[in-house]
């Protein structure tokens, strides 16, 4: 057997292996609708921003498909669920950027549809196997492979060094920047990452079977919130894959500006040493958020019952993160559809 199907005949012995955040001591934070600035998470590594009149979406992901339909364990075949996308999505007409971290399906899969019918004058950003993939499902036109722009590790300099300063991508409203920064993907469960490998072709259909939704060059990206002078009024630092230190690290740029908010993926936290403790002792945020941490294997987003992910404990995570920002740096883990109000502009 190949040792991606293994892994995943592993992961179906331990789908049903689930707690509850609040099994495990955590507290879900389900923040109502508020007045901007905010930030929404939309559930897995999904989340969406409105600033001065654009708006910035990161990887939505509703569909959740599972075995035969079985809650909590892995597909083998994936499929957008149009009906539940339709159903789920907010209002995201004035999204100019849509930013994908890694080409796994629960990152992608959701992806044309929603730029079909949410986001008409958005383009997606990702690295060239994500493009590769989208353009059987997008327009060449909508899609951007942002390697280019990326900010590079040397992992030479240690596990504390910043990455070297990319480029920046403006949207087209000039509200809003983004740079991309190269990082990895923590193996999902015993040291083994499923669906490794890249495209370098596009193309021509979209993949039915879950391990064609090939990772890919993965990348954690900085977002710059601009004021009417082009400076930044928020920066935060979005990963949506733990990856070791010192990838996804932000570079240190000239102007001084520090991350005010940092969005962490809690799902294989454990698989990788150092994560998320050497980043925050880099970044040093304001806020910190925690997402991809609920059991994306035929859950329901709007089910107010959340489970996370098979095998998942948290709770160490979180103990991390909190022991490392001190007691006055919020530290959330939201449920899916809540909303965060953004801390006081510095």
């Amino acid at each position: 057997m190949k040792p991606g199907l293994l892994l995943l005949a592993l992961l179906v012995t331990v789908g049903s292996c689930t707690q509850t955040p609040q099994e495990q001591g955590l507290a879900v934070w389900r923040g109502p609708d508020i007045s901007e600035p905010k930030i929404q998470f939309l559930g897995v590594g999904g989340w969406l921003l409105h600033w001065r009149g654009e708006g910035v979406l990161m990887a939505p992901s509703f569909s959740n498909p599972a075995w035969l339909g079985i809650p909590g364990i892995p597909p083998l075949w994936v499929e957008a669920d149009k009906a539940r996308i339709d159903h789920l999505m907010p209002a995201a007409k004035n999204v100019s950027m849509v930013l994908v971290g890694h080409g796994h399906y629960d990152h992608l899969l959701d992806v044309p549809w929603v730029m079909q019918n949410y986001t008409p004058n958005a383009q997606v950003y990702g690295s060239r196997s994500v493009a590769h993939m989208l353009r059987a499902m997008v327009p060449a036109s909508r899609v951007v492979s942002a390697e280019w722009a990326m900010a590079r590790v040397d992992p030479a300099q240690g596990p504390r060094a910043s990455s070297r300063p990319g480029e920046w991508i403006t949207s087209l409203g000039k509200n809003i920047r983004v740079m991309p920064i190269e990082n990895r993907h923590a193996p999902q469960v015993a040291g083994h990452l499923v669906a490794p490998g890249s495209y370098d072709y596009d193309l021509t259909s979209t993949p039915s079977f879950m391990l064609n939704w090939r990772l890919g060059q993965s990348m954690a990206w900085l977002i710059d919130l601009l004021d009417e002078h082009g400076k930044p009024v928020y920066r935060l630092h979005y990963q949506d894959s733990a990856a070791p230190a010192p990838y996804g690290f932000p570079p240190a740029l000239a102007d001084g500006k520090g991350i005010d908010v940092e969005i962490l993926c809690v799902g294989s936290w454990s698989e990788v040493d150092g994560y998320p403790l050497r980043l925050l002792q880099l970044t040093q945020p304001r806020m910190v958020l925690l997402g991809h941490w609920e059991n994306f294997f035929g859950n329901d987003p709007a089910s107010r019952r959340q489970t996370m992910i098979p095998l998942l404990n948290g709770k160490p995570m979180e103990r991390i993160v909190r022991l490392t920002v001190g007691p006055d740096v919020p530290v959330l883990l939201p449920a899916p559809f809540a909303f965060i109000a953004l801390p006081p502009a510095q």
